[in-house]
C-alpha cells in the first residue's frame, strides 16, 4: 500500500513539475534585471516578452521610441504578444508590443559566446508575430545557437507612409532596425557573440532583411543574412503609390483626400483597431500587381528623421553594397502557394492585359502589348489563361514573383561586394510542407513558398514529426542554417554532410537543391530567368513614384 502511495506521490510530483515553470538565470541588461523560465523540455532557457523598443500614441507611424527600463526583476515569461491586426477571432493585439524572445541553450558545450540568429516573420506585410505558436525555437536551439524571435508593427500601423515627419514611412522596418540594435547591445548578457550575428527570415520577413542588406541604418548590426523567399528588388516589395494608397483607405472609410496633412490627421485620431479594421482591395489594372496593400516605400529626405530606404533597392545594390554573406533561396514550386488566390475571374482578365507588373515601363502602349504577348506565349503558348491553366499561372508569379528577383539581388552582391553567396532550392516534399498541404496542389512535386519553415521551427501547432524523412530534413536544414551563422559556411570541411555546398560565382551561379539526397545543380529555370533578365535590362522603371 506505502509503495502504491509512493509510487503515486512521484508520478503526482512530475506531472506538477512539467505544469509549474522552472526558472532560468536571471539577466542583466542596461534596462535592469530579468528572469525567465527553463523550456518544458528542459534543453533551453526561455526569456519571452522583453520589450525592445517602445510603441504607442506618440509614435504611431513613426520610427519607436527607447525601450523602458524597470525596477525589480522583469518576468520575461509571458508569451502570445502581437502587433495590432486582423484574425479569426477578430482585431487582436495592442499598440504596446514591440517585444522579443531570447531562446538559450542549456548544455553549452563550451564557454565561448555563441553564434546569434535573429529570424524576422513573414505574413505579406500585413499580419504575423514571434511566438512559439509557430516559431518555436527547439530544432535551432538544439545545434548551440541563440535564437530571438520579436514582433514588429504591421498593416497600416507598420507602413502608412506620407512621406512627412509625422508619418515619414516604414515604420515596421524602422521597429526590425530597433531589435537589431536591441540584440547588438544586450545579447552578451545572455552569452550570445555581438560580433556573430545572422539575420534571417521567410516571405515578407525575407523581404525585410532584402531591406536591412541594402540600408545604410544597419551598417554593423548584423555579420550574415539568409534571404528565405523574398526580395527588395521584386516587384512586390514596394509601395510606389503611397499617398494613393492612403487616400484609398481613407475612401474606405468616407473620407475623399490625397493631402497628406489630412491623411495623417484622419488615421492619427483613430482607435488603433479601428486603423486595422479599415478593409479595401486595389482595383485590378492593366498591370500583374500583387494585391497587398501595406508596405514599404522609399522616404523622402526630412531634417531629424533617420531614414532607412533611401532609393529603390535595385539602385542601391547597384551603386553600394555590404560587404556581407548571404544564403538566397526559393522552394521549387513557389507559385502554388498563389494558386488557391485565383479566382476564375481573374484568371480570364488576364488575357489581354499585361503580364509583368508595373515597375517596368514602354514607350507605348503598343510596346508593352508585344512584351506581353511575348510572355504569354512563353507560359502558355496559344492556349488562353483559365483555371484549366493554373499550374501555368503558377510557375509565371513564382518566377516573377521570387526566384527571378533572388537571382537578381545575387547578381548584384557579386558584381558589386567581396560577399559570399550562396544559392539553394528547396525541393524536399515531406509531411512539414503545411503550406503546400493548405494550397490543394499536395499531389504537384517539390515544395512551395514558406515550406523549409517548418522544417527549421518546432511550432506549438505543428509539434509532431511524422516520419524519419522529416526527421532528416530537420535535422539537415538547421545545421545548414546554423553553420553558415556560425562560420560564414553552410558545409565546413568537418561537416558530416554527405555534400558540399559550393558559393556562387559572378560568372557561375551554383545552387544546392536541398531534397532527401542534396545534391549541386545549376540554375533551376535558366530559359524564365533569361526572359525576364531581357526585359528588366531594358525596361525596368526608374523612378520612384
Amino acid at each position: 500500500m506505502k509503495m502504491k502511495q509512493g509510487k503515486r506521490l512521484v508520478l503526482f510530483s512530475l506531472f506538477v513539475m512539467n505544469l509549474v515553470d522552472e526558472p532560468a538565470p536571471e539577466v542583466a541588461i542596461e534596462q535592469g534585471i530579468l528572469s525567465g523560465k527553463i523550456s518544458r523540455c528542459g534543453t533551453f532557457f526561455e526569456y519571452i516578452g522583453i520589450p525592445y523598443a517602445k510603441s504607442d500614441n506618440n509614435t504611431r507611424f513613426q520610427a519607436p521610441g527607447p525601450p523602458p527600463s524597470w525596477k525589480g526583476v522583469y518576468k520575461a515569461v509571458e508569451g502570445y504578444h502581437m502587433c495590432p491586426q486582423k484574425s479569426f477571432f477578430g482585431i487582436m493585439g495592442s499598440e504596446d508590443c514591440l517585444k522579443l524572445n531570447v531562446y538559450v541553450p542549456v548544455n553549452l558545450k563550451d564557454q565561448k559566446p555563441l553564434a546569434v540568429m535573429v529570424y524576422i516573420f513573414g505574413g505579406a506585410f500585413l499580419f504575423g508575430n514571434a511566438d512559439k505558436i509557430v516559431y518555436g525555437p527547439r530544432f535551432l536551439v538544439k545545434k548551440d545557437v541563440i535564437l530571438v524571435t520579436f514582433n514588429y508593427r504591421v498593416a497600416l500601423l507598420g507602413f502608412l507612409c506620407l512621406r512627412t515627419k509625422e508619418a515619414p514611412g516604414n515604420a515596421g522596418i524602422k521597429d526590425q532596425i530597433a531589435a537589431l540594435r536591441w540584440v547588438k547591445k544586450n545579447i552578451a548578457a545572455f552569452g550570445g557573440d555581438p560580433d556573430n550575428i545572422t539575420v534571417f527570415g521567410g516571405s515578407s520577413g525575407a523581404t525585410s532583411v532584402s531591406f536591412l542588406i541594402a540600408s545604410e541604418a544597419t551598417i554593423g548590426l548584423f555579420n550574415r543574412a539568409i534571404v528565405q523567399s523574398g526580395s527588395s528588388v521584386s516587384h512586390w516589395s514596394i509601395n510606389r503609390k503611397p499617398i494613393w494608397v492612403a487616400s484609398l483607405l481613407a475612401r474606405t472609410i468616407g473620407y475623399n483626400t490625397e493631402d497628406p496633412k489630412v491623411l495623417y490627421d484622419i488615421f492619427s485620431k483613430l482607435d488603433y483597431k479601428d486603423i486595422i479594421a479599415i478593409n479595401t482591395k486595389k482595383p485590378i489594372g492593366m498591370f500583374n500587381d500583387n494585391t497587398l496593400i501595406h508596405k514599404p516605400c522609399v522616404e523622402k529626405y526630412i531634417p531629424g528623421i533617420e531614414p532607412v530606404i533611401t532609393d529603390l533597392p535595385y539602385k542601391i545594390f547597384e551603386n553600394k553594397t555590404k560587404d556581407l554573406d548571404v544564403m538566397y533561396g526559393t522552394s521549387s514550386n513557389e507559385g502554388i502557394f498563389l494558386a488557391p488566390i485565383q479566382s476564375d475571374e481573374m484568371l480570364e482578365s488576364r488575357n489581354g492585359r499585361y503580364l509583368f507588373a508595373s515597375d517596368l515601363h514602354f514607350s507605348s502602349e503598343k510596346e508593352a502589348m508585344m512584351i506581353a504577348e511575348k510572355i504569354h506565349k512563353f507560359y502558355f503558348g496559344d492556349d488562353e489563361i483559365s483555371s484549366k491553366k493554373i499550374l501555368n499561372v503558377s510557375k509565371l508569379l513564382g518566377h516573377l514573383d521570387f526566384e527571378v528577383p533572388a537571382i537578381f539581388e545575387t547578381e548584384y552582391l557579386l558584381s558589386r561586394s567581396k560577399s559570399k553567396v550562396y544559392n539553394y532550392v528547396f525541393n524536399y516534399h515531406g509531411w512539414r510542407n503545411f503550406l503546400k498541404l493548405n494550397t490543394g496542389f499536395w499531389h504537384e512535386d517539390g515544395a512551395t513558398h514558406g515550406d523549409e519553415v517548418f522544417y527549421l521551427f518546432d511550432g506549438d501547432l505543428f509539434p509532431m514529426v511524422f516520419s524519419m524523412d522529416d526527421r532528416k530534413m530537420i535535422e539537415q536544414l538547421t545545421l545548414l542554417w546554423t553553420n553558415f551563422a556560425k562560420n560564414g559556411n553552410p558545409t565546413p570541411e568537418w561537416s558530416d554532410l554527405p555534400f558540399r555546398w559550393k558559393p556562387s560565382a559572378k560568372d557561375n551561379l551554383q545552387f544546392l537543391y536541398i531534397d532527401r539526397e542534396s545534391k549541386m545543380g545549376p540554375m533551376p529555370s535558366p530559359e524564365g530567368y533569361r526572359l525576364w533578365k531581357d526585359i528588366y535590362s531594358k525596361y525596368r522603371r526608374t523612378d520612384i513614384t
